[in-house]
């Protein structure tokens, strides 16, 4: 009894998420945009073919039943003046004894009263048969072709549109904005990409094929009952009232187990993307067993919903087919008795029954249509919801041409809050780096640093205030263009699976080797690649696990360097380098920055004191900007970090980096 209370409340659960009733409007905007448009004759001949092929062909069988029994076996009942009529002359070639048999005394009072009826001689009815066996064979051939031309479509177009839905989303993706992919995990994303894609495709499909053959054979089978009988049509009409019912109940319950059992399945995918993606972590702090356990805890809810979907499915369907039995028996019954009484052949009963039962076939099949209807309409919504996010960045109308030389980069009053909730990350940010100039932005963590570095390459757009390059506002420009002119390096750095090569050329693929070679020279990782067994075509495997943090950072720099942009931004780039090649690194720097805008992001003094201008952030506001001689004589902020990192260390680093 507990056990079924359970299910009971597990099958009336609520949404875990508040979803606005907008499933069938986005399915009809995926099936117009990826199915309808692109091949509509396709489309147009599956619902054709899937009609006329699997109707047809039903229709034709049972119309050969009633042949078979009313013209050829001739079994039927004799009225009673029928059976009062005198024997029939064995010896008239035109009659046949239906049930005569070498034995008289085997002879029944059925069978001896079916002799005595008048029927097809022998020959006519072999004739007969022979039609409708080539009918039959046709119709057989014809359907079987029928269904391979079907099945031929259906896949084009399967293949098409999901290479369409599959494309635009992965555009999509790319083209929104930072903001976006900070609050989605890209597991869940994953999950739209794929899983959900691959969802639309077989339930469209299905639907697409399903929903025109149910509805011509409904609509078939209803001609043909009621033009056998009216009354027993009536009968079989009853029942819709009942499956309409089935349909009211189930329908809300199914509807919101699907909806949630798409909720957990990418909130679990994301889960578990995150747990693989940092598995160093889990197993660093012994967390393999915890995190197994983890799994199981998070896939119950799936397989409760999995459970739950199930059962309304096959209640749904056992509730259908027994509205479906009690009619079919009834009309049975009632059938027979009109039989007996000569008011109708029993080849008219057999096409009846077998026409309501193809009527009863397609709604009794709702509960499969159902399940696949809600489970699409709950994928297509979440489609549509990551195909109609606006892009915040988006490209001006009249897009400016982008600087060819080094652009000077102004900050006018910039302010950037990711959250309306939390304080700015920014605050009031204002400051003028002239064009060719290097500026090293310094502060504490959490000060904005890394937010104005993604502002300056315009991977956010401010809140309030603007950036300009030069004279433009950065957001007049396009953003192709402006990729092309501004280059940034994240603080982490970003390895694909491939070649050391591929990872250096990622962005310059035209580039020679020459020149790949002399940016990885400046990066000061030449020298460590030419020492591996494959020199730059060393696989670098997953998330580059060859490499150390600080080869890292220096590929990723070999890569920006390579792209060889007007304004160069670098998220604190060389916080994993050792000392020695940190000097050459900033030894380096004299040459590689030389023609450049740059940014900095850098908790060390010894690149600060060899840029142009520092600026001091604090709690996303700014605190002092300037040349880093005059700031040393303010007694700021910037003089503290320089006490604190010592002026021996400074004044070595600066000694080595002169010998160097």
């Amino acid at each position: 009894m507990e056990q079924l209370k359970k299910l009971w409340r597990l099958m009336n659960q609520r949404p875990i998420r508040k979803q606005h009733d907008a499933g069938p409007r986005a399915m009809g905007k995926i099936f117009t945009r990826y199915f309808l448009k692109p091949h509509l004759s396709s489309v147009l001949a599956i619902v054709l073919l899937g009609g006329m092929v699997g109707t047809g062909a039903r229709f034709v069988y049972a119309w050969c039943g009633q042949f078979i029994a009313d013209d050829i076996v001739q079994v039927q009942m004799l009225s009673a003046q029928s059976a009062a009529t005198e024997m029939p002359d064995p010896t008239r070639t035109e009659e046949n004894r239906l049930f005569a048999l070498d034995d008289p005394h085997v002879q029944t009072s059925w069978t001896d009263r079916h002799d005595r009826y008048a029927g097809r001689s022998l020959a006519e009815k072999m004739r007969l048969v022979g039609i409708l066996a080539a009918l039959l064979l046709a119709v057989l051939v014809l359907e079987h072709v029928g269904m391979r031309l079907l099945q031929m479509r259906m896949v084009y177009v399967a293949q098409k549109a999901q290479y369409r839905l599959r494309y635009r989303i992965y555009n999509k993706l790319h083209a929104l904005p930072m903001s976006y992919h900070d609050g989605h995990p890209a597991g869940r994303l994953m999950t739209h990409l794929f899983s959900d894609v691959e969802t639309v495709q077989q339930a469209t499909i299905q639907l697409l094929r399903q929903i025109p053959m149910n509805l011509v054979t409904m609509a078939i089978g209803l001609v043909v009952m009621f033009r056998i009988d009216v009354g027993l049509s009536g009968l079989v009409m009853l029942a819709l009232p009942a499956y309409a019912l089935c349909y009211t109940f189930f329908h809300r319950r199914l509807k919101v187990v699907h909806e949630n059992l798409r909720e957990r399945q990418g909130r679990f995918n994301g889960h578990i993307a995150n747990r693989i993606k940092h598995f160093y972590l889990v197993k660093s702090f012994c967390r393999e067993t915890s995190e197994a356990i983890g799994f199981l805890r998070k896939s119950r809810p799936i397989i409760r919903d999995t459970i739950a979907a199930s059962v309304l499915n096959t209640c749904f369907t056992v509730v259908c087919g027994i509205v479906t039995g009690v009619c079919m028996v009834a009309v049975l019954w009632l059938g027979a008795l009109q039989v007996r009484d000569g008011q109708m052949t029993l080849g008219t009963l057999l096409l009846f029954y077998a026409s309501a039962g193809f009527l009863f076939a397609p709604v009794a099949g709702i509960s499969n249509l159902v399940s696949i209807y809600h489970r699409l309409c709950v994928v297509c919504r979440k489609v549509m919801r990551v195909l109609d996010e606006p892009i915040a960045l988006a490209d001006p109308v009249t897009a400016t041409p982008v600087p060819t030389e080094a652009p000077t980069l102004r900050f006018s009053g910039v302010s950037l809050r990711y959250d309306p909730n939390r304080p700015p990350a920014l605050r009031d940010i204002s400051f003028v780096l002239p064009a060719g100039r290097t500026m090293c932005v310094m502060g504490s963590s959490g000060a904005g640093k890394t937010t104005l570095a993604k502002l300056a390459c315009r991977m956010y757009d401010p809140t309030d205030g603007k950036v300009h390059l030069g004279d433009v506002d950065i957001r007049q420009f396009k953003l192709a263009r402006l990729r092309e002119v501004a280059g940034y390096v994240n603080q982490e750095p970003v390895i694909f699976d491939g070649t050391i090569r591929d990872n250096i050329r990622y962005g310059s693929e035209q580039s020679s080797i020459g020149q790949m070679v002399t940016a990885a020279r400046f990066a000061q990782i030449h020298d460590h690649i030419v020492t591996l067994p494959d020199r730059y075509n060393t696989i670098t495997a997953e998330r580059g696990l060859t490499l150390s943090g600080g080869q890292k950072q220096r590929v990723n720099l070999a890569r920006v360097l390579l792209y060889d942009p007007k304004l160069l931004v670098l998220d604190d780039c060389t916080s994993a380098l050792d000392a020695d090649t940190e000097v050459r690194l900033i030894k380096a720097f004299e040459t590689i920055l030389t023609g450049r805008t740059s940014v900095l992001v850098s908790h060390r003094i010894s690149i600060a004191m060899r840029c142009d201008y520092v600026l001091v952030l604090e709690d996303g506001g700014m605190v002092e900007f300037g040349p880093p001689g005059e700031l040393l004589t303010q007694n700021g902020a910037f003089r503290t970090l320089y006490d604190e990192q010592g002026d021996k260390k400074i004044s070595e680093t600066l000694h080595v980096s002169g010998k160097a």
